[in-house]
């Protein structure tokens, strides 16, 4: 269930921020905000990254006016009693002294450092980031009789189903009855009928599970979400995967109950699991293109040079780089590659942690190719 991100929350095109070359440029800024720090420290490292970004400019008296104001108007949107939602916000803000167009993107996700860059168009890497590491996918709450599903996107967890079976249940009723003459005869009628009654029973859950496992495979579909996790018995997600199509089955995250957990400890547990999934998917694919660049004829490529080659020809399907790279070459042409992968309609996942330290070995810098 891969899928690849290229609009914001906002309905805005990743191919649009390409084209979008205001006079004076724009300011790209990344704020990682922490709401239980009361002396707001990352407000002063984002007055920090600001005033870094566009001072001591040569710049024409128009531009330089521009580049404070817009400034300002990045520090007025956090410098108020309400902070804006998300521990995560992104914007792209057009600069200008006077009207402008500013476009942010929030998300409740940690991971993420201040900065603010100036330039003559948006830089989309902490974006991109953004988006990878926040691409939705659906969390189960698992059991024999109930089931909630969820969706996880950004970090944040919405429930979109409330499922409970409704079992067969048996009517009792007490009256008086004559002492059997054949104890043993009844008791094993008896005994047959509790037999067939724990049957219906158990059938009737198989199905219960089935079905959602059908109608949560519906869902991921029409959510595109990357995959789908589970948290519950192992052994009821099997009969519950039995319903789903393939390629849309469930993941164990944990084999624990949690239907009745409370919703931030659920979170917690759905945020470990996804960050967890991320790394393994990021060190797959660059197994993948390892794999590739090393096999004669295979589709992969390692390093700058054969990467940007393979971008310029249009042959590469999923771009890797290292997310917080500090080698020079690559964030120097980082707008480049980013570009001509959007443009040919490239998948691009940059990497972090293990996975980026493993990719720093190949100049932190790969692709799985199409051809």
């Amino acid at each position: 269930m891969e899928t690849a991100a290229t609009t914001l929350p906002s309905g805005i095109a990743l191919e649009d921020l390409l084209d979008w070359r205001p006079d004076f440029g724009v300011i790209t800024v990344s704020v990682a905000i922490d709401p239980a720090d009361r002396s707001k420290g990352w407000l002063i490292e984002l007055r920090k990254v600001l005033t870094s970004a566009v001072e001591s400019r040569d710049d024409a008296h128009d531009r330089g006016r521009a580049l404070e104001a817009t400034a300002q108007r990045v520090l007025d949107r956090f410098d108020e009693e309400e902070l804006p939602s998300g521990r995560c916000q992104i914007g792209f803000c057009e600069v200008a002294e006077k009207r402008a167009r500013d476009i942010w993107t929030a998300a409740q996700m940690d991971g993420f450092r201040t900065s603010a860059t100036y330039g003559d168009r948006s830089r989309l890497t902490q974006l991109l980031k953004l988006l990878d590491e926040g691409a939705a996918i659906g969390a189960l709450a698992i059991s024999a009789e109930r089931i909630h599903l969820f969706e996880w996107k950004l970090g944040a967890l919405e429930l979109i189903h409330d499922w409970e079976a409704e079992m067969y249940t048996l009517d009792w009723r007490e009256r008086k009855a004559e002492k059997p003459s054949n104890l043993a005869r009844t008791q094993g009628a008896a005994s047959s009928g509790r037999d067939q009654y724990d049957q219906r029973l158990e059938h009737n859950r198989a199905r219960f599970l089935e079905e959602t496992g059908r109608l949560t495979a519906h869902e991921a579909r029409s959510r595109s979400w990357r995959r789908v996790i589970g948290f519950g018995d192992p052994e009821h997600l099997r009969e519950f995967n039995e319903g789903a199509e393939k390629g849309t089955e469930v993941e164990l995250a944990e084999a624990v109950d949690v239907i009745s957990e409370e919703r931030g400890k659920l979170l917690e547990r759905v945020n470990a699991a996804v960050a967890d999934g991320n790394r393994r998917r990021e060190l797959a694919l660059i197994e993948r293109a390892v794999e590739g660049a090393r096999t004669p004829g295979g589709h992969g490529a390692l390093g700058l040079i054969d990467v940007q080659r393979c971008l310029n020809e249009g042959r590469v399907e999923h771009l890797l780089f290292d997310a917080d790279t500090e080698a020079p070459e690559l964030a120097e042409l980082e707008d480049e590659i980013v570009e001509r992968a959007l443009r040919t309609s490239a998948l691009i996942t940059p990497v972090e942690d293990e996975a980026a330290e493993a990719l720093r070995e190949h100049g932190g810098v790969a692709a799985v190719l199409r051809y």
